[in-house]
C-alpha cells in the first residue's frame, strides 16, 4: 500500500494549532494531517517517513516554538530532510523575518492573518508539485517578492547569534564553540553583514524579528 502523502502542522499555540489541523483535514481528506507544538515533535515524525513521500508533502511551522527557533528547526530539516517542502506561518510580515525564511530555502511565507481559502490553495499547489516558485501570502493577498531582501544565515551563523542574544563576548564564543577567537570574530562579522547591521544590539534587535530567543 502506497504511504500517503501527508501536512504537519507545527504550532505551540493549541488553538491556532487546531484550527489549522481542521482546515486541512476539511481541504485534503485523502491527505494524512498531522500536529505537533515542539521541534521534537517535527523530528519525530519525519523520521518516520520514506523519501518518496516527503517529496509529496508539506511541513507547516511557526516561528515562535520552545527550544529551538522555528529558523533554526528550518536549518534542521533542510539539512535532515531536504526534500520536504516547508511553509513558514508567521503572525510577523516582517520584511526581514520574510527575507531571512525565504533565503533560507522555504517554499511559501504565510502571514497568519491571510485568508483560509489562499492557505488551502496554496497547499493544494504544494501537494500537487505545482509550487515551483517561492511565494509570500498576506492579509491581501499574495505578496511580490522583487526587492525583497533574501536573507541566509547558516547553522553556525544561528548559533553564534543565539550567542549573541546572551550577551556574549567573541572570546566567550570561541570557548563555548571550542574555536579561536578570530574565527568566532569572523563569524560576528559575517552576521552583522548579513543582517545588515553594525552593532551587537542591532543584531540582537534583528534576531527578535527573526523570531530567535534567547536560550
Amino acid at each position: 500500500m502506497q504511504a500517503q502523502p501527508f501536512v504537519l502542522i507545527i504550532e505551540d499555540h493549541p488553538l491556532y494549532k487546531q484550527a489549522l489541523v481542521s482546515l486541512m483535514r476539511m481541504s485534503f481528506p485523502e491527505v494524512n494531517i498531522a500536529g505537533g507544538g515542539s521541534v521534537d515533535d517535527a523530528v519525530a515524525f519525519l523520521s518516520t517517513q520514506k523519501t518518496a513521500v516527503l517529496r509529496k508533502s508539506v511541513v507547516m511551522l511557526d516561528l515562535g516554538l520552545p527550544g529551538l527557533s522555528g529558523l533554526e528547526l528550518v536549518d534542521r530539516i533542510n539539512a535532515e530532510y531536504p526534500d520536504v517542502q516547508m511553509v513558514v506561518v508567521s503572525g510577523s510580515d516582517d520584511a526581514l523575518r520574510v527575507g531571512a525564511c525565504l533565503g533560507a530555502g522555504v517554499s511559501a511565507f504565510v502571514s497568519k492573518t491571510t485568508p483560509p481559502d489562499l492557505i488551502v490553495e496554496l497547499i493544494g499547489r504544494a501537494l500537487r508539485g505545482h509550487l515551483t516558485e517561492q511565494q509570500w501570502l498576506s492579509a491581501e493577498g499574495p505578496r511580490s517578492l522583487d526587492g525583497l531582501q533574501r536573507v541566509h544565515l547558516t547553522s553556525r551563523q544561528l548559533e553564534v547569534l543565539g550567542l549573541i542574544c546572551q550577551g556574549m563576548t567573541n572570546k566567550q564564543i570561541a570557548d563555548k564553540l571550542n574555536i579561536i577567537e578570530a574565527t568566532a570574530k569572523a563569524h560576528v562579522s559575517a552576521i552583522f553583514k548579513e543582517l545588515g547591521v553594525v552593532s551587537r544590539t542591532q543584531a540582537l534587535l534583528a534576531a527578535q524579528r527573526l523570531g530567535l530567543r534567547e536560550q
